[in-house]
């Protein structure tokens, strides 16, 4: 009588336990690469993208979400909520870096992993490589399809020297468009999924990062644009667009739309044209003339300088853009979308990276505590009151220059130089507030100054230049798959 007692609860268990896990929300993170403030047709640009649109008219517009100035700190942030100077992880990481996002580090997949869900990653992964410890198959992911590092050619799938395009830990070779590649393979798992667990698919594009590299037919449908980096940009971000459309469509088709978060943003603001690197370190001109007529690949160090220059991107009217510290290299195009759930309207809530993760678990009912520097924003998505607004540090790709963001002011510390904005009354910060806010900037600043820092982890700069981290071209290695489980044994 007892044996049977407690199969009837461990049966009811087990129903309960299945319903509750079928119930949970399924969450798709979409990020771009590179994507600029004015590279969206809902802020006024000449780039056609009804997708991306389409959530924003649907879903929450953040309009006010911030991120850091490059990529790997950003998406460092995503998975653990933790700031990128806390993490040490201050700038991209390089193909030859041994530190990446440290093991220590519980990240999002993982968590998920605890309520039942099961996680894909597809296309750009950039938080370490060297050895498989860093693979996302052995952080929580329960499946990769994409590249390791920072960027590969769109065609090729090469980086640095080395192939860079593998499934689930094994290097592949195949034929296509690296957005295409990715959207296939996100469709077919939507159509697959059996429904028994919630999805997690955080789905990375490399568009539209360098190098600028898209289809014939979506070159010649800007053929009204005239700069030739800003066109191959527009259909760079036209075929991410269409994926997007993709996607969404499948997860229509399958019927789930409805028990879903999407979550959409840019890594970083756009790659503008002769960006500037500030301290100019190399002595270059703003406008690097060299770049201008066609420079061989063998150049490498030559390649790279040239790179942080080709970008086609624009994020007016807010100023500069990926690398800097100024709104727009850190303020990107954003939405999250839950249909019935969070939908139809614009919202100034101050957002970062850092809330995404402690967001999303509260979301989906996650209970036990977190230690992170974000904190849920529900009850703000949901108009049931305000929380403690989140302070925000960035650092800009040389290290030289720091901000602070704490609503509405901003306060930027240079080695020689320091500026104060009220963000919210001056986004474009034409003016510099600091002589009758003293108070506030020494107050900001001494916060900066104590802000957490962890070890850094990143490869001098001098290092990375010895072997740059190309973007497509000619392989002259083995691939960086082969290399990180070589690198593996010989530890």
């Amino acid at each position: 009588m007892k044996k049977m007692f407690n199969n009837i609860i461990a049966t009811f268990i087990l129903i309960f336990c299945s319903n509750f896990i079928i119930s949970l929300p399924n969450i798709i993170i979409i990020l771009a690469d590179d994507l600029g403030w004015n590279d969206v047709s809902y802020h006024g640009s000449e780039i056609k993208t009804p997708n991306i649109d389409k959530m924003i008219i649907s879903g929450i517009e953040l309009d006010r979400f911030y991120v850091q100035p490059t990529c790997s700190p950003t998406r460092a942030e995503l998975m653990t909520g933790k700031s990128a100077l806390r993490l040490g992880i201050t700038r991209p990481i390089s193909k030859n870096q041994k530190l990446g996002l440290s093991l220590e580090e519980k990240i999002l997949p993982e968590y998920l992993k605890e309520l039942g869900y099961k996680n894909y990653l597809l296309g750009k992964w950039h938080l370490g490589a060297y050895t498989p410890d860093y693979f996302p198959t052995r952080r929580g992911f329960d499946y990769f399809y994409g590249y390791l590092q920072g960027g590969i050619g769109y065609w090729d799938h090469n980086h640095g020297g080395g192939h860079d395009w593998q499934r689930n830990e094994e290097g592949i070779r195949e034929d296509g468009y690296t957005t295409h590649l990715i959207r296939d393979d996100a469709v077919k798992i939507i159509e697959r999924h059996d429904g028994k667990f919630p999805l997690f698919m955080n789905i990375n594009f490399g568009a539209p990062h360098t190098p600028n590299e898209a289809p014939y037919e979506s070159i010649e449908n800007y053929s009204e644009i005239l700069d030739e980096k800003r066109k191959i940009h527009a259909a760079m971000v036209s075929e991410m667009d269409q994926a997007i459309g993709s996607i969404i469509q499948s997860l229509e088709k399958a019927n789930i739309i409805d028990n879903t978060i999407i979550l959409f943003a840019s890594d970083n603001g756009g790659l503008i044209p002769n960006n500037e690197i500030r301290p100019n370190f190399l002595n270059l001109p703003k406008k690097l003339g060299m770049c201008d007529w066609q420079r061989p690949l063998s150049i490498d160090v030559l390649e790279w300088l040239c790179s942080n220059f080709d970008g086609g991107s624009s994020n007016f009217p807010l100023q500069k853009g990926k690398m800097s510290i100024s709104e727009g290299g850190i303020r990107v195009p954003a939405v999250i979308w839950w249909p019935n759930e969070l939908e139809g309207k614009k919202s100034e809530l101050f957002m970062s990276m850092i809330d995404v993760m402690p967001t999303l678990l509260e979301l989906v009912g996650y209970k036990k505590n977190l230690v992170t520097d974000g904190r849920s924003k529900i009850d703000d998505l949901f108009e049931k009151g305000q929380t403690e607004p989140t302070k925000y540090s960035v650092i800009n790709v040389v290290g030289d220059a720091t901000a602070i963001i704490d609503m509405p002011y901003k306060l930027i510390l240079y080695s020689d130089e320091i500026y104060l904005f009220n963000i919210m009354e001056d986004p474009l910060e034409t003016t510099n507030i600091i002589a009758e806010n003293r108070n506030i900037a020494d107050s900001l600043k001494r916060k900066l100054i104590d802000w957490p820092k962890g070890e850094n982890r990143s490869l001098p700069l001098t290092e990375v230049l010895k072997d740059p981290d190309l973007f497509g071209g000619p392989e002259n290695r083995i691939p960086w798959i082969e290399k990180a489980f070589q690198n593996s044994k010989n530890q």
